[in-house]
């Protein structure tokens, strides 16, 4: 009597292990393609351009996807679509932040925040034009001054394209994180099942 009531322990626990791991599992596979599909957009101003690169998590580009580029108010300022190889370009509208968003298929959506200081070229070019018109109205001395602030900003812009690709492979690093909660509770129901399988099996031996 007391081995069948602990035969019917092991095989209730079993079943009960067994449902849990399939819920867990049924629940959670189906948000798995959403994490598969997420989408990652990356952008940077070179000069008077904001270029743009767009991906899925597995590193596949978004062709044509696309790309919305707003104003920090909302306001839309330009739309365009990705190349073959997920990338998009653009003039820079002006010294303002941008929000640039990709909408890729089946509507997976990715968005950057480009900060007004990193939009370089205008700001550059409209003090180039100011220096170039002090130069005219003043005398060599001037002259010598602007050319010194030229050699500068020559150095800035080059230090600037040499350490964009690092800071392009650090933003793609942070952004294609490890295993997140939906992987580990996944992997935790994974286990459930198994263990009610082998109690199962344990049980109907004997």
């Amino acid at each position: 009597m007391r081995r069948k009531v602990l035969e019917r322990g092991v095989f209730t626990r079993s079943r009960l292990f067994l449902i849990m791991g399939l819920v867990l599992f049924f629940l959670l596979s189906s948000s798995f393609p959403a994490e598969a599909h997420r989408v990652y957009i990356y952008a940077w101003a070179e000069g008077n351009t904001v270029y743009t690169e767009s991906y899925f998590s597995g590193g596949v580009k978004v062709k044509n996807g696309l790309v919305q580029v707003f104003d920090l108010d909302g306001k839309k300022i330009l739309e365009g679509h990705t190349n073959s190889k997920g990338e998009f370009s653009f003039q820079v509208p002006g010294k303002t932040g941008l929000r640039i968003v990709v909408n890729a298929s089946m509507g997976h959506r990715g968005e950057y925040v480009l900060k007004a200081d990193e939009l370089g070229g205008v700001a550059a070019s409209e003090t180039g034009k100011e220096q170039a018109e002090t130069v005219t109205k003043t005398g060599s001395q001037e002259s010598q001054q602007g050319g010194v602030d030229q050699l500068r900003k020559v150095i800035e812009e080059t230090l600037d394209s040499r350490l964009r690709p690092i800071a392009r492979s650090m933003a793609k690093l942070q952004e294609e994180k490890g295993p997140g909660l939906t992987e580990i509770v996944g992997g935790i129901g994974y286990i459930f099942g198994i263990m009610g399988l082998l109690l199962y099996f344990r049980s109907r031996k004997k």
